[in-house]
Protein backbone atom coordinates (compact mmCIF):
# COMPACT_ATOMS: atom_id res chain seq x y z
CA UNK A 1 0.00 0.00 0.00
CA UNK A 2 1.05 3.55 -1.00
CA UNK A 3 2.15 5.78 1.53
CA UNK A 4 -0.92 8.10 2.54
CA UNK A 5 -0.75 11.96 2.01
CA UNK A 6 -0.08 14.00 4.86
CA UNK A 7 -2.48 16.69 3.51
CA UNK A 8 -5.48 17.04 5.32
CA UNK A 9 -8.70 16.19 3.08
CA UNK A 10 -10.58 19.34 4.05
CA UNK A 11 -8.30 21.56 3.28
CA UNK A 12 -8.49 19.84 -0.34
CA UNK A 13 -12.19 20.01 -0.56
CA UNK A 14 -12.45 23.66 0.25
CA UNK A 15 -9.85 24.42 -2.01
CA UNK A 16 -11.01 22.64 -4.94
CA UNK A 17 -14.09 24.04 -4.78
CA UNK A 18 -12.64 27.70 -4.02
CA UNK A 19 -10.89 27.37 -7.25
CA UNK A 20 -14.03 26.04 -9.34
CA UNK A 21 -16.09 28.37 -8.36
CA UNK A 22 -13.64 31.33 -8.77
CA UNK A 23 -12.84 30.26 -12.61
CA UNK A 24 -16.16 29.88 -13.00
CA UNK A 25 -16.70 33.77 -14.35
CA UNK A 26 -13.93 32.89 -16.97
CA UNK A 27 -16.86 31.88 -19.23
CA UNK A 28 -19.91 33.67 -20.56
CA UNK A 29 -22.45 34.15 -18.46
CA UNK A 30 -26.37 33.85 -19.63
CA UNK A 31 -27.75 37.14 -20.47
CA UNK A 32 -24.39 38.56 -22.28
CA UNK A 33 -25.25 40.53 -25.13
CA UNK A 34 -24.74 38.55 -28.79
CA UNK A 35 -23.27 40.19 -31.93
CA UNK A 36 -26.77 41.59 -32.79
CA UNK A 37 -27.46 43.99 -29.40
CA UNK A 38 -30.55 41.27 -28.16
CA UNK A 39 -29.32 39.13 -25.59
CA UNK A 40 -28.06 35.30 -26.17
CA UNK A 41 -30.71 32.68 -25.53
CA UNK A 42 -30.19 29.61 -23.57
CA UNK A 43 -28.95 27.48 -26.69
CA UNK A 44 -27.15 30.66 -28.05
CA UNK A 45 -24.77 30.17 -24.68
CA UNK A 46 -24.38 26.47 -24.32
CA UNK A 47 -23.22 26.69 -27.72
CA UNK A 48 -20.76 29.30 -27.38
CA UNK A 49 -19.73 27.92 -23.83
CA UNK A 50 -19.36 24.23 -25.41
CA UNK A 51 -16.67 25.95 -27.71
CA UNK A 52 -14.87 26.99 -25.20
CA UNK A 53 -14.29 23.96 -23.92
CA UNK A 54 -11.25 23.72 -27.05
CA UNK A 55 -9.82 26.05 -25.58
CA UNK A 56 -5.77 25.60 -24.63
CA UNK A 57 -6.88 27.81 -21.37
CA UNK A 58 -7.17 25.54 -18.48
CA UNK A 59 -8.95 28.26 -16.27
CA UNK A 60 -11.36 28.57 -19.79
CA UNK A 61 -12.36 24.85 -19.50
CA UNK A 62 -13.06 25.10 -15.94
CA UNK A 63 -15.49 27.74 -15.91
CA UNK A 64 -17.02 26.40 -19.36
CA UNK A 65 -17.68 23.24 -17.02
CA UNK A 66 -19.04 24.92 -14.06
CA UNK A 67 -21.65 27.64 -16.22
CA UNK A 68 -22.69 24.41 -18.30
CA UNK A 69 -23.63 22.66 -15.21
CA UNK A 70 -25.70 25.07 -14.73
CA UNK A 71 -28.40 23.54 -17.29
CA UNK A 72 -30.27 20.76 -17.70
CA UNK A 73 -30.20 20.67 -21.98
CA UNK A 74 -28.37 17.77 -22.97
CA UNK A 75 -26.17 18.90 -24.61
CA UNK A 76 -24.53 20.87 -21.68
CA UNK A 77 -24.95 18.03 -19.81
CA UNK A 78 -22.60 15.88 -22.33
CA UNK A 79 -20.62 18.78 -21.92
CA UNK A 80 -20.10 18.48 -18.36
CA UNK A 81 -19.19 15.11 -19.03
CA UNK A 82 -16.77 15.46 -21.41
CA UNK A 83 -14.98 17.22 -18.65
CA UNK A 84 -14.45 14.01 -17.00
CA UNK A 85 -12.15 13.12 -19.51
CA UNK A 86 -9.98 16.07 -19.61
CA UNK A 87 -6.39 16.09 -19.40
CA UNK A 88 -6.02 18.51 -16.75
CA UNK A 89 -7.20 17.73 -13.05
CA UNK A 90 -8.78 21.05 -12.44
CA UNK A 91 -10.83 20.24 -15.39
CA UNK A 92 -11.65 16.90 -14.26
CA UNK A 93 -12.28 17.98 -10.52
CA UNK A 94 -14.87 20.70 -12.09
CA UNK A 95 -16.58 18.27 -14.15
CA UNK A 96 -17.14 15.87 -10.94
CA UNK A 97 -18.26 18.51 -9.18
CA UNK A 98 -21.05 19.75 -11.26
CA UNK A 99 -22.31 16.17 -11.70
CA UNK A 100 -22.09 15.00 -8.39
CA UNK A 101 -24.40 18.00 -7.21
CA UNK A 102 -27.23 17.25 -10.14
CA UNK A 103 -27.53 14.28 -7.74
CA UNK A 104 -30.74 12.25 -9.03
CA UNK A 105 -30.86 14.96 -12.04
CA UNK A 106 -27.54 13.60 -13.34
CA UNK A 107 -27.22 11.93 -17.04
CA UNK A 108 -27.20 8.33 -16.20
CA UNK A 109 -24.34 7.98 -19.16
CA UNK A 110 -22.24 10.00 -16.46
CA UNK A 111 -22.36 7.07 -14.08
CA UNK A 112 -20.17 5.20 -15.99
CA UNK A 113 -17.27 7.96 -16.41
CA UNK A 114 -17.56 9.26 -13.41
CA UNK A 115 -17.25 5.61 -11.38
CA UNK A 116 -14.34 5.03 -13.93
CA UNK A 117 -12.34 7.97 -11.77
CA UNK A 118 -11.59 5.62 -9.14
CA UNK A 119 -8.33 5.13 -11.40
CA UNK A 120 -8.48 8.66 -11.41
CA UNK A 121 -4.14 9.72 -9.95
CA UNK A 122 -5.62 12.61 -8.07
CA UNK A 123 -6.40 11.64 -4.37
CA UNK A 124 -9.29 14.29 -4.19
CA UNK A 125 -10.91 13.48 -7.09
CA UNK A 126 -11.07 9.39 -6.13
CA UNK A 127 -12.58 10.77 -2.63
CA UNK A 128 -15.11 12.11 -4.55
CA UNK A 129 -16.13 9.74 -6.00
CA UNK A 130 -16.07 6.83 -3.43
CA UNK A 131 -17.71 9.07 -1.24
CA UNK A 132 -21.08 8.97 -3.78
CA UNK A 133 -21.08 5.65 -4.34
CA UNK A 134 -24.09 5.12 -3.15
CA UNK A 135 -25.81 8.02 -4.94
CA UNK A 136 -23.86 6.73 -8.63
CA UNK A 137 -25.09 3.08 -8.23
CA UNK A 138 -28.51 3.72 -6.84
CA UNK A 139 -28.86 5.84 -10.52
CA UNK A 140 -27.23 2.84 -12.27
CA UNK A 141 -29.92 0.64 -10.95
CA UNK A 142 -32.99 3.45 -10.92
CA UNK A 143 -32.00 3.50 -14.96
CA UNK A 144 -31.84 -0.12 -15.93
CA UNK A 145 -34.96 -0.87 -13.51
CA UNK A 146 -37.10 1.60 -15.86
CA UNK A 147 -35.69 0.63 -19.30
CA UNK A 148 -38.00 -1.91 -20.86
CA UNK A 149 -35.12 -3.07 -23.41
CA UNK A 150 -33.18 -4.38 -20.41
CA UNK A 151 -35.23 -7.56 -18.86
CA UNK A 152 -32.21 -8.45 -16.36
CA UNK A 153 -30.35 -6.35 -14.19
CA UNK A 154 -27.53 -4.61 -15.37
CA UNK A 155 -24.20 -5.31 -14.03
CA UNK A 156 -21.20 -2.78 -14.15
CA UNK A 157 -18.58 -3.00 -16.71
CA UNK A 158 -15.64 -5.40 -15.53
CA UNK A 159 -13.26 -2.51 -16.00
CA UNK A 160 -15.58 -0.75 -12.72
CA UNK A 161 -15.74 -3.57 -10.81
CA UNK A 162 -11.70 -4.38 -11.30
CA UNK A 163 -11.70 -0.34 -10.07
CA UNK A 164 -14.12 -1.01 -6.93
CA UNK A 165 -11.94 -4.01 -5.97
CA UNK A 166 -8.77 -1.60 -6.12
CA UNK A 167 -9.83 1.00 -4.22
CA UNK A 168 -10.66 -1.29 -1.24
CA UNK A 169 -6.39 -0.92 -1.12
CA UNK A 170 -6.26 3.10 -2.26
CA UNK A 171 -3.79 4.89 -0.53
CA UNK A 172 -6.34 7.11 0.72
CA UNK A 173 -7.83 6.33 3.76
CA UNK A 174 -11.15 7.63 3.27
CA UNK A 175 -11.21 5.85 -0.06
CA UNK A 176 -10.86 2.51 1.75
CA UNK A 177 -13.42 3.71 4.73
CA UNK A 178 -15.95 4.59 2.02
CA UNK A 179 -15.56 1.53 -0.51
CA UNK A 180 -16.21 -0.92 3.30
CA UNK A 181 -19.10 1.05 3.80
CA UNK A 182 -20.84 0.81 0.77
CA UNK A 183 -19.86 -2.66 -0.23
CA UNK A 184 -23.19 -4.24 -0.52
CA UNK A 185 -23.99 -1.82 -3.04
CA UNK A 186 -21.44 -2.86 -5.53
CA UNK A 187 -22.16 -6.90 -6.53
CA UNK A 188 -18.86 -7.78 -5.76
CA UNK A 189 -16.79 -10.44 -4.28
CA UNK A 190 -13.73 -9.39 -2.35
CA UNK A 191 -10.72 -11.11 -2.87
CA UNK A 192 -9.44 -12.74 0.43
CA UNK A 193 -6.26 -11.76 -0.25
CA UNK A 194 -7.89 -7.76 -0.15
CA UNK A 195 -9.95 -8.85 3.09
CA UNK A 196 -6.87 -9.83 4.65
CA UNK A 197 -5.23 -7.01 3.82
CA UNK A 198 -7.84 -4.66 5.23
CA UNK A 199 -7.87 -6.56 8.37
CA UNK A 200 -4.48 -5.61 9.05
CA UNK A 201 -4.67 -1.64 7.57
CA UNK A 202 -2.41 1.12 9.39
CA UNK A 203 -6.17 2.88 9.62
CA UNK A 204 -8.40 1.32 13.07
CA UNK A 205 -11.68 2.24 11.65
CA UNK A 206 -10.61 0.52 8.28
CA UNK A 207 -9.91 -2.92 10.40
CA UNK A 208 -12.71 -2.65 12.67
CA UNK A 209 -15.42 -2.24 9.02
CA UNK A 210 -12.79 -5.25 7.65
CA UNK A 211 -13.65 -7.06 10.41
CA UNK A 212 -17.23 -6.30 10.76
CA UNK A 213 -17.87 -6.93 6.99
CA UNK A 214 -15.64 -10.32 7.28
CA UNK A 215 -18.18 -11.18 9.92
CA UNK A 216 -21.30 -10.53 7.42
CA UNK A 217 -19.86 -12.76 4.77
CA UNK A 218 -19.37 -15.14 7.12
CA UNK A 219 -15.70 -15.22 6.07
CA UNK A 220 -14.20 -17.02 9.55
CA UNK A 221 -11.48 -18.48 7.94
CA UNK A 222 -9.87 -15.00 6.41
CA UNK A 223 -10.33 -14.03 10.31
CA UNK A 224 -9.16 -16.90 11.62
CA UNK A 225 -5.43 -16.26 9.80
CA UNK A 226 -5.71 -12.73 11.21
CA UNK A 227 -6.38 -14.06 14.73
CA UNK A 228 -2.52 -13.64 15.86
CA UNK A 229 -3.03 -9.93 15.07
CA UNK A 230 -6.50 -9.31 16.21
CA UNK A 231 -6.58 -11.08 19.52
CA UNK A 232 -3.97 -8.06 20.91
CA UNK A 233 -5.23 -5.38 18.39
CA UNK A 234 -4.92 -2.24 20.46
CA UNK A 235 -8.46 -1.16 19.63
CA UNK A 236 -10.86 -2.35 22.10
CA UNK A 237 -13.62 -2.80 20.01
CA UNK A 238 -12.11 -4.70 17.55
CA UNK A 239 -10.70 -7.22 20.01
CA UNK A 240 -14.69 -7.15 21.33
CA UNK A 241 -16.15 -7.60 17.43
CA UNK A 242 -13.43 -10.87 17.33
CA UNK A 243 -14.49 -12.81 20.85
CA UNK A 244 -18.05 -11.92 19.22
CA UNK A 245 -17.55 -13.64 15.96
CA UNK A 246 -16.13 -16.47 16.91
CA UNK A 247 -18.89 -16.89 19.12
CA UNK A 248 -22.03 -16.19 16.67
CA UNK A 249 -20.52 -18.56 14.33
CA UNK A 250 -19.33 -21.10 16.56
CA UNK A 251 -15.93 -21.65 15.65
CA UNK A 252 -14.52 -24.42 17.42
CA UNK A 253 -10.97 -23.37 16.11
CA UNK A 254 -11.53 -19.87 18.07
CA UNK A 255 -11.34 -21.80 20.97
CA UNK A 256 -7.95 -20.97 21.66
CA UNK A 257 -8.35 -17.65 20.95
CA UNK A 258 -10.85 -17.02 23.14
CA UNK A 259 -8.84 -18.70 26.56
CA UNK A 260 -6.23 -16.02 25.49
CA UNK A 261 -8.93 -12.94 25.41
CA UNK A 262 -9.82 -14.18 28.86
CA UNK A 263 -6.86 -12.68 30.15
CA UNK A 264 -7.59 -9.10 28.07
CA UNK A 265 -6.80 -5.65 30.06
CA UNK A 266 -10.32 -5.10 29.38
CA UNK A 267 -13.73 -6.27 31.32
CA UNK A 268 -16.06 -6.18 28.30
CA UNK A 269 -13.80 -8.20 26.01
CA UNK A 270 -13.15 -10.86 28.99
CA UNK A 271 -17.20 -10.85 29.11
CA UNK A 272 -17.74 -10.98 25.67
CA UNK A 273 -15.11 -14.30 25.63
CA UNK A 274 -16.88 -16.18 27.89
CA UNK A 275 -20.14 -15.38 26.58
CA UNK A 276 -18.66 -16.99 23.14
CA UNK A 277 -17.29 -20.00 25.06
CA UNK A 278 -20.57 -20.49 26.39
CA UNK A 279 -22.10 -20.78 22.94
CA UNK A 280 -19.43 -23.26 21.65
CA UNK A 281 -19.61 -25.13 24.58
CA UNK A 282 -22.85 -24.58 26.45
CA UNK A 283 -23.03 -26.50 29.89
CA UNK A 284 -25.27 -26.03 33.15
CA UNK A 285 -22.65 -24.88 35.35
CA UNK A 286 -21.07 -22.05 33.09
CA UNK A 287 -24.51 -21.00 32.83
CA UNK A 288 -25.18 -20.49 36.46
CA UNK A 289 -22.29 -18.35 36.64
CA UNK A 290 -23.13 -16.23 33.52
CA UNK A 291 -26.42 -15.67 34.69
CA UNK A 292 -25.06 -13.91 38.13
CA UNK A 293 -23.27 -11.96 35.77
CA UNK A 294 -26.71 -11.00 33.82
CA UNK A 295 -28.16 -10.39 37.40
CA UNK A 296 -25.56 -8.62 38.40
CA UNK A 297 -24.97 -5.96 36.06
CA UNK A 298 -21.63 -7.15 35.00
CA UNK A 299 -22.26 -7.58 31.19
CA UNK A 300 -23.27 -4.41 28.67
CA UNK A 301 -26.91 -4.97 27.70
CA UNK A 302 -26.48 -6.56 24.38
CA UNK A 303 -23.95 -9.25 25.75
CA UNK A 304 -27.22 -9.92 28.50
CA UNK A 305 -29.80 -10.04 25.80
CA UNK A 306 -26.68 -13.09 23.73
CA UNK A 307 -26.38 -14.66 26.90
CA UNK A 308 -30.47 -14.65 27.68
CA UNK A 309 -30.48 -16.05 23.85
CA UNK A 310 -28.06 -18.58 23.95
CA UNK A 311 -29.85 -20.39 27.14
CA UNK A 312 -31.40 -22.68 24.40
CA UNK A 313 -28.35 -24.30 23.77
CA UNK A 314 -29.08 -25.86 26.91
CA UNK A 315 -32.67 -26.93 26.05
CA UNK A 316 -34.96 -28.48 28.68
CA UNK A 317 -31.82 -27.34 31.54
CA UNK A 318 -32.16 -24.08 30.31
CA UNK A 319 -35.46 -23.15 31.79
CA UNK A 320 -34.30 -22.61 35.49
CA UNK A 321 -31.91 -20.15 33.97
CA UNK A 322 -34.95 -18.59 32.28
CA UNK A 323 -36.95 -18.71 35.34
CA UNK A 324 -34.74 -16.76 37.30
CA UNK A 325 -34.31 -13.82 34.55
CA UNK A 326 -37.99 -13.19 34.83
CA UNK A 327 -37.55 -11.72 37.78
CA UNK A 328 -34.76 -9.88 37.35
CA UNK A 329 -35.19 -5.68 37.46
CA UNK A 330 -33.97 -5.17 33.91
CA UNK A 331 -37.29 -5.81 31.73
CA UNK A 332 -35.75 -6.00 28.36
CA UNK A 333 -33.94 -8.85 30.31
CA UNK A 334 -37.35 -10.14 31.25
CA UNK A 335 -39.13 -9.78 28.00
CA UNK A 336 -36.58 -11.77 26.07
CA UNK A 337 -36.50 -14.35 28.74
CA UNK A 338 -39.95 -14.31 27.97
CA UNK A 339 -39.75 -15.14 24.37
CA UNK A 340 -37.92 -18.50 25.00
CA UNK A 341 -39.67 -19.21 28.15
CA UNK A 342 -42.99 -19.21 26.12
CA UNK A 343 -41.71 -21.11 23.00
CA UNK A 344 -41.35 -24.52 25.12
CA UNK A 345 -44.12 -23.43 27.67
CA UNK A 346 -46.83 -26.04 28.67
CA UNK A 347 -50.07 -23.60 29.15
CA UNK A 348 -51.99 -26.00 30.93
CA UNK A 349 -48.86 -26.44 33.90
CA UNK A 350 -46.97 -23.04 33.52
CA UNK A 351 -50.62 -21.57 34.12
CA UNK A 352 -49.74 -20.19 37.71
CA UNK A 353 -46.22 -18.65 36.37
CA UNK A 354 -48.05 -16.86 33.40
CA UNK A 355 -50.86 -15.39 36.14
CA UNK A 356 -47.90 -13.87 38.24
CA UNK A 357 -46.58 -12.56 34.75
CA UNK A 358 -49.76 -11.42 33.71
CA UNK A 359 -48.80 -8.42 36.62
CA UNK A 360 -45.51 -7.45 35.48
CA UNK A 361 -44.07 -3.75 35.98
CA UNK A 362 -43.57 -4.04 31.99
CA UNK A 363 -46.42 -3.27 29.49
CA UNK A 364 -43.96 -4.57 26.66
CA UNK A 365 -43.93 -8.02 28.73
CA UNK A 366 -47.94 -8.08 29.28
CA UNK A 367 -48.48 -6.67 25.53
CA UNK A 368 -46.01 -9.85 24.78
CA UNK A 369 -47.70 -12.25 26.78
CA UNK A 370 -51.35 -11.25 25.77
CA UNK A 371 -50.32 -11.91 22.59
CA UNK A 372 -49.44 -15.37 23.41
CA UNK A 373 -52.50 -16.40 25.29
CA UNK A 374 -54.61 -14.87 22.24
CA UNK A 375 -52.49 -17.27 20.04
CA UNK A 376 -53.21 -20.05 22.12
CA UNK A 377 -56.49 -18.86 23.20
CA UNK A 378 -57.96 -22.98 23.04
CA UNK A 379 -55.50 -24.28 24.91
CA UNK A 380 -55.97 -21.00 27.94
CA UNK A 381 -57.60 -22.98 31.15
CA UNK A 382 -60.02 -21.51 32.77
CA UNK A 383 -57.98 -21.30 36.33
CA UNK A 384 -55.96 -18.65 34.10
CA UNK A 385 -58.53 -17.11 32.53
CA UNK A 386 -59.90 -16.49 36.16
CA UNK A 387 -57.01 -15.35 37.12
CA UNK A 388 -56.43 -12.70 34.21
CA UNK A 389 -60.25 -11.19 35.26
CA UNK A 390 -58.55 -10.01 38.40
CA UNK A 391 -55.22 -8.59 36.63
CA UNK A 392 -53.96 -5.47 37.81
CA UNK A 393 -53.45 -3.76 34.63
CA UNK A 394 -56.50 -3.15 31.99
CA UNK A 395 -55.12 -5.28 29.24
CA UNK A 396 -54.76 -8.11 30.41
CA UNK A 397 -57.80 -7.62 32.05
CA UNK A 398 -59.33 -7.08 28.72
CA UNK A 399 -57.45 -10.45 27.15
CA UNK A 400 -59.80 -12.25 30.01
CA UNK A 401 -62.29 -11.35 28.57
CA UNK A 402 -62.34 -11.84 25.22
CA UNK A 403 -61.18 -15.36 26.21
CA UNK A 404 -64.07 -15.88 27.95
CA UNK A 405 -65.52 -17.09 24.34
CA UNK A 406 -63.46 -19.53 24.72
CA UNK A 407 -65.52 -21.34 27.29
CA UNK A 408 -68.59 -22.99 28.11
CA UNK A 409 -72.15 -20.21 28.66
CA UNK A 410 -72.34 -21.01 32.64
CA UNK A 411 -68.45 -20.31 33.32
CA UNK A 412 -68.00 -17.41 30.24
CA UNK A 413 -71.21 -15.89 32.33
CA UNK A 414 -70.05 -15.58 35.94
CA UNK A 415 -66.83 -14.03 34.60
CA UNK A 416 -68.43 -11.56 32.21
CA UNK A 417 -70.58 -10.75 35.46
CA UNK A 418 -67.49 -9.71 37.39
CA UNK A 419 -66.54 -6.82 34.65
CA UNK A 420 -69.57 -5.22 35.44
CA UNK A 421 -68.65 -3.61 38.30
CA UNK A 422 -64.85 -3.37 36.78
CA UNK A 423 -63.04 -0.14 37.67
CA UNK A 424 -62.34 0.84 34.10
CA UNK A 425 -66.13 2.24 31.89
CA UNK A 426 -64.35 0.66 28.71
CA UNK A 427 -64.43 -2.99 29.82
CA UNK A 428 -67.99 -3.02 31.62
CA UNK A 429 -69.02 -1.72 27.90
CA UNK A 430 -67.91 -4.69 26.64
CA UNK A 431 -68.96 -6.50 29.16
CA UNK A 432 -72.38 -5.77 28.52
CA UNK A 433 -71.66 -6.98 24.58
CA UNK A 434 -70.47 -10.04 25.46
CA UNK A 435 -73.53 -10.72 27.77
CA UNK A 436 -76.04 -9.49 25.12
CA UNK A 437 -73.80 -11.80 22.16
CA UNK A 438 -74.19 -15.18 24.91
CA UNK A 439 -78.05 -14.10 25.19
CA UNK A 440 -77.55 -14.44 28.87
CA UNK A 441 -81.04 -14.61 30.49
CA UNK A 442 -81.23 -11.22 32.88
CA UNK A 443 -79.83 -8.88 29.77
CA UNK A 444 -82.48 -6.73 29.89
CA UNK A 445 -82.27 -6.28 33.99
CA UNK A 446 -78.92 -5.71 33.59
CA UNK A 447 -79.23 -3.31 31.00
CA UNK A 448 -81.43 -1.28 33.32
CA UNK A 449 -79.27 -1.15 36.00
CA UNK A 450 -76.57 0.29 33.59
CA UNK A 451 -78.06 2.81 32.71
CA UNK A 452 -77.53 4.23 36.37
CA UNK A 453 -73.80 3.50 35.54
CA UNK A 454 -71.61 6.92 36.64
CA UNK A 455 -70.05 6.62 33.12
CA UNK A 456 -71.60 8.00 30.23
CA UNK A 457 -69.89 5.94 28.21
CA UNK A 458 -71.52 2.64 29.74
CA UNK A 459 -74.93 4.15 29.36
CA UNK A 460 -74.58 5.18 26.34
CA UNK A 461 -73.95 1.25 24.81
CA UNK A 462 -76.82 0.22 27.31
CA UNK A 463 -79.11 2.31 25.26
CA UNK A 464 -77.70 0.89 21.73
CA UNK A 465 -77.97 -2.12 23.24
CA UNK A 466 -81.89 -1.74 24.35
CA UNK A 467 -82.44 -0.78 21.03
CA UNK A 468 -81.36 -3.33 19.37
CA UNK A 469 -83.67 -5.54 21.32
CA UNK A 470 -86.16 -4.04 19.23
CA UNK A 471 -88.76 -4.80 21.56
CA UNK A 472 -91.32 -2.19 22.14
CA UNK A 473 -91.72 -2.73 26.18
CA UNK A 474 -87.78 -1.54 26.06
CA UNK A 475 -88.50 1.18 23.89
CA UNK A 476 -90.88 2.51 26.25
CA UNK A 477 -88.64 1.78 29.46
CA UNK A 478 -86.25 3.98 27.54
CA UNK A 479 -88.81 6.68 27.10
CA UNK A 480 -89.90 6.88 30.65
CA UNK A 481 -86.32 7.55 31.68
CA UNK A 482 -86.03 10.27 28.67
CA UNK A 483 -88.86 11.91 30.55
CA UNK A 484 -87.65 11.78 34.36
CA UNK A 485 -84.90 14.27 33.15
CA UNK A 486 -85.25 15.17 30.43
CA UNK A 487 -82.58 17.79 30.46
CA UNK A 488 -79.88 15.55 31.05
CA UNK A 489 -77.18 13.79 28.88
CA UNK A 490 -78.66 10.62 28.95
CA UNK A 491 -82.20 11.97 27.98
CA UNK A 492 -80.65 14.01 24.54
CA UNK A 493 -78.39 10.78 23.48
CA UNK A 494 -81.95 8.26 23.89
CA UNK A 495 -83.25 10.78 21.64
CA UNK A 496 -80.77 11.19 19.31
CA UNK A 497 -80.43 7.20 18.73
CA UNK A 498 -84.20 6.86 18.96
CA UNK A 499 -84.21 8.97 15.75
CA UNK A 500 -81.07 7.56 13.66
CA UNK A 501 -81.74 4.41 14.03
CA UNK A 502 -85.51 3.41 14.48
CA UNK A 503 -86.56 7.20 12.93
CA UNK A 504 -88.84 8.02 16.15
CA UNK A 505 -89.00 11.54 17.11
CA UNK A 506 -89.49 11.95 20.92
Amino acid sequence: MRKLKSMPDLILRVGSFALLWGFASVAQEPGEPSPEGGPLTHEETIWRVLQDLESDNVDTRVGSIMLLGKYRAPEALSGVVSGLFDDHVRVRRAALVSLIEMQSSMPPSAVEPILLLLYDEDPEIRRMVSSSLGMLVNLWNTYFQSNEQVLTRQMFPLAIRQGFIQAFLDEEVVVRRNMLSDYFFLGIQLPESTLLTLLADEDDLVRLEALRLAGRLSRIDAILQMASLLVEDPVQSIRLLFANLLGSHNVSGGIEWLELLLEDRDDEVVKEAELSLFRILPHVREALRLTEHLMTGAFNQQQGLVFIQSLSLLKEQGRPFLESILESGNPTYRLEALRLFLAHADIQVDAAKLADLANDRSERVRLYLAGYLMTNRKKVPVSLIEDLTFARHDKMRETAMVLTRELPQNQAETLLLDFLIDETPRLRAQALDELKLRQYGDIRKILHLSLKDPDGLVQRRSVVLLIGLNDPEELNYLISVMEEDPKSQLAHYIKDQMLRRLGVQL
